[in-house]
């Protein structure tokens, strides 16, 4: 049985100063409490599809942003943290170490929040460890950041004006495993998901053709510092297949030429997870569409339709289209 749809919305955009790391956190964090969405209307952190964010500042400087989504049976928090100095947090197989880089993260039964470096940053046993998600503040002058939410999932893009490149981090109940049983879900029905497009390259414009460099949205690569993606086994802190392993995506997708249905709506292509050759699920109301640029909405007269993560600022390219 199919869970419960998820409605995405389109928490807005924050500029900061390019490549300033520190800002690029408080700028995620900025929009985790916003009050008001991007569109105008009225978001309640803790209610709807919008998401309770809190921060660790070091004598004043904030080195990790920490948030709760509002519809969390089994206790989940996801995290994303990193400094400019030299720390010790527990990296995730197969990344290590890298200063002023966005990391991620996510908790299972989570505890009171103690430290984003210690072993477990959220009390308790069940932490999954450190991807790096992001390109390095240091050598690549990320400005702005945007973020996407519903009940169970979020989606945070760090991009950099001058060409328009991005990363993406992706934290949640993403993919929908279609069944119950314990073997290929958690107790309540869930899988729950983390993926990032890491350090080593910008997300690639045609990511949904490529299960390589640059790619994104439930591919990885296990290699240091490269595009990872995971789920954890039901009932484990362990990604299904091992300590760091990834999935994939079933099949390719690059429609850049005009892709519309009869009606002149958006269409929405489901994209289907994999682990290995074994089939995990299907996206929870984000699609594979035809290539536009990311954070605008798509309208069917008056109406949004969703909105679009895509793989650069600006230019059409390789995207998914979030649905409300």
């Amino acid at each position: 049985m199919a869970l419960p749809a998820l409605n995405w919305r389109f928490v807005g955009t924050r500029a900061f100063v390019g490549g300033n790391f520190v800002a690029g956190l408080d700028a995620a964090y900025d929009l985790g409490i916003a009050t008001t969405y991007a569109d105008g209307t009225t978001r309640t952190p803790g209610t709807g599809s919008a998401w309770t964010w809190a921060r660790e500042q070091s004598a004043g400087t904030t080195v990790a942003c920490y948030g709760n989504p509002p519809t969390n049976a089994l206790a989940f928090r996801y995290i994303i943290a990193g400094t400019t100095g030299v720390s010790t947090p527990t990296m995730l197989t197969p990344d290590t170490w890298l200063a002023s880089t966005v990391m991620y993260g996510m908790q299972r039964n989570a505890g009171a929040f103690t430290s984003w470096s210690s072993a477990t940053p959220f009390t308790n046993a069940g932490f999954s460890g450190y991807w790096r998600g992001t390109r390095q503040f240091t050598s690549f002058a990320m400005d702005s950041v945007a973020m996407w939410e519903s009940q169970e999932g979020c989606v945070i893009q760090y991009g950099q004006s001058s060409n328009g490149n991005t990363s993406i981090i992706g934290l949640g109940a993403l993919i929908d495993p279609l069944s119950a049983n314990a073997s290929n879900a958690e107790s309540d029905g869930r899988l729950y998901m983390m993926f990032g497009s890491g350090t080593a390259n910008p997300v690639s414009a045609t990511w949904a053709s490529t299960a390589g460099a640059g790619g994104t949205w439930g591919t990885g690569v296990a290699s240091d510092g490269a595009t990872h993606s995971g789920v954890f086994a039901p009932g484990t802190a362990v990604m299904y297949g091992g300590a760091g392993a990834q999935t994939a995506r079933f099949g390719t997708f690059n429609q850049g030429a005009p892709f519309n249905s009869t009606s002149g709506a958006t269409p929405l292509v489901d994209s289907v997870i994999l682990r290995s050759t074994t089939y995990l699920g299907q996206s929870r109301q984000w699609y594979l569409t035809e290539d536009q640029p990311s954070r605008v909405a798509v309208k069917l007269g008056a109406s949004t339709s969703g909105w679009i993560c895509g793989a650069t600022i600006g230019v059409p390219a390789n995207c998914v289209i979030l649905t409300p």
